[in-house]
């Protein structure tokens, strides 16, 4: 399936979405214009295009006001502008286990450390509440049995 967009489109979208994630709001159409060596009415033409193809929303007559709609996977490469070909699911929803707890109140360890021989260990508020092999394959099995581990524990602990 095509995208829904140009490779120039995308380069666009692309750098909207990574400027606003480094400077927490949306680039100017003047800074986009200086980033992609165009004129502003170009920029603005740009604009307008891909807020019709509902790949980004503004409120007309805020500046900054820029928006990207796409998921931040379907979010294209700023050099290409193509879509990104994902040949593996995404981290988080390879181990969404880990990823919740990372993402809430929990941390994890990897790798050896002077009181611990395992190679991953899982804690929380109240210290360790999970603890891995002393060695591993790979880091993709080390991960798969934390997320399994952290799966177990927060069903036990519900």
């Amino acid at each position: 399936m095509a995208a829904p967009y140009t490779p120039r489109q995308g380069q666009y979208l692309a750098y909207l979405h990574a400027y606003t994630r480094l400077h927490r709001q949306p680039p100017s159409e003047a800074e986009m214009a200086a980033f992609f060596g165009v004129s502003p009415p170009s920029v603005h033409q740009m604009v307008v295009t891909l807020e019709r193809r509902g790949l980004i929303a503004r409120t007309p007559g805020q500046a900054r006001s820029l928006r990207v709609l796409l998921p931040p996977t379907a979010i294209p490469d700023l050099d290409s502008g193509q879509t990104p070909l994902r040949q593996e699911p995404a981290f988080e929803a390879k181990y969404a286990h880990l990823t919740q707890w990372i993402m809430g109140d929990g941390w994890v360890e990897l790798g050896r450390t002077d009181y611990s021989r395992s190679m991953a260990r899982a804690l929380d508020e109240g210290g360790m509440v999970w603890e891995g092999k002393e060695s591993y394959t790979g880091l993709d099995e080390l991960l798969q049995d934390l997320n399994e581990g952290i799966a177990q524990w927060s069903k036990e602990n519900a």
